[in-house]
């Protein structure tokens, strides 16, 4: 008899350690799961501004803003109710710049967006805007893509600035035959990802013309709206 319990003493002290190694082995997994899987923000035709993000499982989120650097921070934390898995939350340009970033209580990942932008209110007023809409989309593998449309009779071209380490998006009046655009970013670990629509502008003059001289009556230069940084 003696033997018989000394076996089940052994044997259920092996599944207690078992069961112990294992819970070690998934707990830190299931601790370093990103609570974000992917966002994106937009401007849509009227100039406003909107964020859309996904989550993994049941997320709770707060707002707060820190009004010392203008920023929206979304903090997201683990819940045990059942939660959407998608959330959408409409932001306004503060002067003429617009600041979000998300903090994951579970893995400590910051990842911040800011754009330098119009109001709303003067986007929608102003006809000779030559971008429609666009929007950037954080995506599951650390990539962003670009979606982006433009009006009429706009042509379209892409630089990267070395000297600024800026992708540009030129824009200018001419004949092109495409109006939707979509491009993907990579973001280096650890560096800022930057993206500006470089808008070329004419002026028209009317007091250099007036003067007679050899100005052609036009000014001819270049708007960076709006400004993205990744961080």
């Amino acid at each position: 008899m003696k033997k018989i319990n000394l076996f089940a003493v052994l044997a259920s002290l092996t599944f207690i350690f078992t069961s112990c190694s294992f819970n070690e082995t998934v707990l830190p997994e299931e601790q370093n799961l990103d609570l974000l899987k992917a966002y994106t923000i937009k401007r849509d035709v009227d100039g406003a501004y909107s964020l859309d993000f996904n989550l993994n499982g049941n997320v709770k989120t707060e707002n707060v803003v820190d009004e010392t650097t203008n920023t929206n921070y979304i903090y997201l934390y683990s819940s045990e109710n059942k939660l959407n898995s998608k959330v959408t939350q409409d932001f306004v340009i503060d002067g003429n710049q617009l600041k979000i970033g998300f903090v994951d209580t579970n893995t400590s990942k910051q990842p911040q967006i800011s754009i330098k932008d119009e109001d709303a209110s003067f986007a929608k007023a102003n006809k000779e805007e030559m971008l429609a809409e666009y929007s950037i989309s954080g995506n599951e593998n650390g990539t962003y893509t670009l979606n982006f449309s433009v009006k009429n009779k706009v042509k379209v071209d892409f630089i990267f600035n070395e000297e600024l380490s800026i992708y540009e998006v030129h824009l200018q009046e001419g004949k092109s035959d495409e109006t939707v655009f979509s491009k993907v970013f990579e973001k280096i670990e650890g560096q800022t990802l930057k993206i500006d629509f470089v808008n070329h502008i004419i002026e028209n003059n009317t007091s250099a013309k007036s003067r007679g001289g050899d100005d052609d009556g036009y000014t001819y230069i270049k708007e960076r709206r709006p400004e993205v940084i990744i961080i």
